[in-house]
C-alpha cells in the first residue's frame, strides 16, 4: 500500500508545487474569526430540512444579489406552526410565500419567522423566501466582492457560521440538507461555479446567461457556495482502479492557465490515492472540481473546492476534506480535527504516496516541531467561542494528524486504514455527522483494543513525552538502552510508547523496536554486528522530543558498567556469565559495598550508588570461575 506511487508526478519538486499549510489554517480563522457570535442554538428549527432551490442574480461587479430559497421540510413535533430561517437582518425579506399565497412574517434578530395552521408531527411543509440585498456589508458575512487581475469576482465562504449572511437556511451542525438545485443569473463573458453537475446554461434576452447546478447528496449549509468571474474551464476524467473514474471540473482566472496545465496534473494521483485508501469517492455520481477565488487558502465547498492555487499540498488538503468533513461532517465544532487533523494527515498521505517518502518525512517532521514548541494544548477543542483555540493549527490541524500517524503506528496499516474505510461506510454517519467517540469506536471494533486511555492521551489531554536514551555497545553485536520519560503536562505522567530505533554500522542499516512500558527502563538488543550510529523514531511515527545520549563502550569480553559516570544507578552488564557476587571499593581499598547476587547471563544488573560519597570506585564481580575489575566515577547531580 505505501509502495502506491504515480510516478508522473514524482518530478514535481516540493518547492514547485508546496502549499504553507499556515495559509490554510490562517484562511478558515478568519472565515470564523468573523462568524463566531453566530448563535447556533436557534428557536423554532423543530423540523427536518430535505430540499432547497436557490435562486439568485449575481453580478460580480455589483455588491448586491436578489432571488428566492424554496424549501421543503419535514415538521418534527406535533402541533408545528412556528418555525424560523437563518438570515441577517441587513438581507430584505420581500415576502414569503405558503401554498401559492403571501403569509406573514418576522425579520428581527437574524431570524425570518413565520406561522402557518398546524402541522401534525412527520408533515411535509413547502415555503419560499423572496429577498434582496447586499450581503457583503459587513465582512463578517460569507459573500465577497473583490477584483482580480482577470476582473470582478463574487464568492462566498461560509465555514462555519456565514451562510445565514446571504441566504435564507438552517444552520446547525445536526441536520444536513437532503439534496439542493441551483438557478444563478450572471452576466454575459462569466461562468457560476456551484455543487453537483451542471445541467444546462440558458441565455437570456438580455445576454445574461443561468447556470442550472444540480446536487443530489446531503450537504451542509456551511458547505454551499457559489463564485462568479470570467473563469476559463477545464475538465478531464480521473481514472480509478477497476476501469472507474472520476469526472473533474476546474473554474480557473485566464491568467492562471499556464501554471494550471502543470500543477492539476497532481490532482490525478491524489484522487487515486484517497480513494484507495478511505473508500469510494464521496460523490463520485456527480464531479470533484476547483473554482479559484479572491483568498488566500482554500475552502472545501462539496464537490467544488473554492481555491486560492493549485498548490500541491492545498490541493490535498481539501480534496480530503470531501471525505473527512463534507462526507462526514464534525458534529460539533468541539470535534473540528476530525475534519482538520485528518485532512491535514491526508496532505501527507499524498506526499507519501505521490511524492514520496523524503517530502512525508518533512512533512512529519515539520508538525513534531510544531506540535512541541507548545507544553499543552489538547486535540479535542473544549472552548468553541474562542478563535484562536479553535482553530490552533498546531493542536487542531498538525497534532490531529500525527494522532493519526501514531495509531496508524500502534494499529499497523491495514488495521488503520480498514477501521477508517469502516468509519467512512457506517450508514448511521456517512452524509451525516460523527463525534470523536464515533471514530474511536471503528478503531476498536477493527483492532480488538479498547483505545480509551489512548484517545484520553492523545487526544482530551495535553502536552508530549520527552524521551531520553542512552546507549552502550555491547560486546558481540548487542546494545543496551537505558530508555527515560518526561512528560510537557501534568494532565498526562506517562505515555506508554512503541519507540522504533535505527541502528547503523559495519555496513549494515536496520529497525528495531522496544515497547517503553515503563518510567525508567532497560533492555538489551543483540543485533548482530557492531552499531555505530542509533537514531530514535526515524520515520517521527511518535509525538514528542528526544535525546540521545552515547555513553562509553566496551567492545572486550568482560564487565560493562554504564553509566559512567554516574550519579544515581550503575547498570552491571556481564557477557554470557551468570554473576554470583560484586564488591565495591574505594580508592583506599576499603570494602564498600557486598552483595550476594543470583543474576541470569547476559542480563543487566542495576545497583543504587547514590549513597556513596563523589569519587572513583572499584568494581569486582565473581562469576561461576572468574573474577573481572573495573572501575566507576560516582558523580554529582547533573
Amino acid at each position: 500500500m505505501r509502495n502506491f506511487i504515480f510516478s508522473i508526478l514524482v518530478a514535481l519538486s516540493v518547492s514547485a508545487v508546496g502549499q504553507d499549510l499556515e495559509a490554510i489554517i490562517k484562511g478558515e480563522k478568519a472565515a470564523y474569526l468573523a462568524k463566531q457570535n453566530f448563535k447556533s442554538k436557534r428557536s423554532g428549527q423543530s423540523y427536518d430540512i430535505t430540499y432547497h432551490k436557490l435562486k439568485l442574480k449575481i453580478d460580480p461587479a455589483v455588491r448586491f444579489i436578489k432571488g428566492s430559497v424554496y424549501s421543503e421540510l419535514v415538521a418534527l413535533e406535533s402541533n408545528f406552526n412556528t418555525f424560523s430561517f437563518d438570515l441577517d437582518v441587513r438581507m430584505t425579506v420581500d415576502s414569503v410565500i405558503y401554498e401559492n399565497k403571501s403569509i406573514s412574517f418576522s425579520h428581527r434578530n437574524d431570524e425570518v419567522s413565520v406561522t402557518i395552521p398546524n402541522q401534525n408531527k412527520g408533515n411535509k411543509i413547502a415555503i419560499e423566501i423572496y429577498y434582496q440585498g447586499d450581503p457583503s456589508k459587513n465582512e463578517q458575512f460569507g459573500f465577497n466582492f473583490d477584483y482580480t487581475q482577470d476582473g470582478p469576482i463574487a464568492w462566498t465562504l461560509s465555514e462555519p457560521y456565514g451562510s445565514y449572511g446571504w441566504w435564507p437556511c438552517k444552520q446547525q451542525l445536526t441536520d444536513k440538507i437532503d439534496s439542493m438545485d441551483f438557478e444563478y443569473t450572471i452576466p454575459k463573458g462569466n461562468k457560476a461555479a456551484g455543487q453537483g453537475m451542471l445541467q444546462r446554461v440558458d441565455t437570456l434576452s438580455d445576454s445574461s446567461l443561468v447556470y442550472h447546478w444540480k446536487h443530489r447528496y446531503p450537504i451542509s449549509t456551511y458547505l454551499v457556495s457559489v463564485t462568479v468571474t470570467n473563469y476559463y474551464e477545464q475538465s478531464f476524467y480521473i481514472p480509478l482502479s477497476g476501469g472507474d473514474s472520476v469526472y473533474h471540473l476546474d473554474y480557473l482566472y485566464p491568467s492562471y492557465k499556464p501554471a494550471a496545465d502543470t500543477l492539476s496534473l497532481a490532482i490525478h494521483g491524489m484522487m487515486r490515492a484517497f480513494d484507495s485508501l478511505f473508500g469510494d469517492y464521496p460523490f463520485k455520481k456527480e464531479k470533484y472540481g476547483h473554482a479559484q477565488f479572491a483568498r488566500g487558502g482554500g475552502m472545501e465547498h462539496q464537490t467544488m473546492s473554492s481555491m486560492s492555487n493549485l498548490g500541491f499540498d492545498l490541493m490535498a488538503h481539501e480534496l480530503a476534506h470531501q471525505w473527512f468533513g463534507d462526507k462526514i461532517t464534525c458534529g460539533s465544532w468541539a470535534d473540528l480535527w476530525l475534519n482538520e487533523g485528518w485532512a491535514t494527515y491526508a496532505n501527507g498521505i499524498a506526499r507519501e504516496m505521490v511524492q514520496g517518502k523524503p517530502q512525508f518525512i518533512d512533512f512529519l517532521k515539520t508538525c513534531n516541531e510544531r506540535i512541541t514548541r507548545n507544553t499543552d494544548g489538547a486535540v479535542f477543542a473544549y472552548d468553541t467561542n474562542n478563535v484562536n483555540n479553535l482553530f490552533f493549527g498546531d493542536m487542531r490541524y498538525r497534532k490531529g494528524a500525527k494522532v493519526l500517524h501514531l495509531l496508524r503506528w500502534e494499529l499497523g496499516d491495514d488495521v488503520f486504514f480498514n477501521a477508517t474505510r469502516n468509519y467512512m461506510a457506517n450508514a448511521a454517519l456517512c452524509y451525516g455527522f460523527a463525534h470523536t467517540i464515533d471514530f474511536k469506536e471503528a478503531l476498536e471494533l477493527e483492532s480488538g483494543q479498547d483505545l480509551t486511555d489512548f484517545f484520553d492521551r492523545y487526544i482530551y489531554k495535553e502536552g508530549w513525552p520527552t524521551i531520553t536514551t542512552e546507549w552502550h555497545r555491547l560486546p558481540a553485536g548487542k546494545v543496551t538502552l537505558a530508555i527515560s520519560q518526561v512528560t510537557s503536562h501534568p494532565s498526562v505522567s506517562f505515555f506508554p510508547l512503541k519507540i522504533e530505533y535505527r541502528a547503523k554500522g559495519e555496513n549494515r542499516d536496520t529497525l528495531f523496536i522496544v515497547d517503553h512500558s515503563v518510567g525508567n527502563q532497560n533492555a538489551i538488543v543483540d543485533l548482530g554486528f557492531k552499531v555505530e550510529e542509533l537514531y530514535f523514531d526515524p520515520n517521527f511515527w511518535l509525538i514528542s522530543k528526544d535525546i540521545m545520549v552515547e555513553g562509553l563502550h566496551l567492545d572486550l569480553t568482560g564487565i560493562t558498567l554504564f553509566p559512567n559516570p554516574t550519579y544515581r544507578e550503575l547498570n552491571i552488564y556481564v557477557e554470557d556469565e551468570k554473576v554470583n557476587e560484586l564488591f565495591i571499593y574505594d580508592v583506599q581499598g576499603r570494602l564498600i559495598l557486598a552483595e550476594q547476587i543470583n543474576t541470569p547471563a547476559n542480563n543487566i544488573i542495576p545497583i543504587d550508588v547514590s549513597s556513596l560519597a563523589n569519587g572513583l570506585y572499584t568494581i569486582k564481580v565473581n562469576t561461576e570461575d572468574k573474577s573481572l575489575l573495573s572501575k566507576f566515577i560516582k558523580s554529582a547531580l547533573p
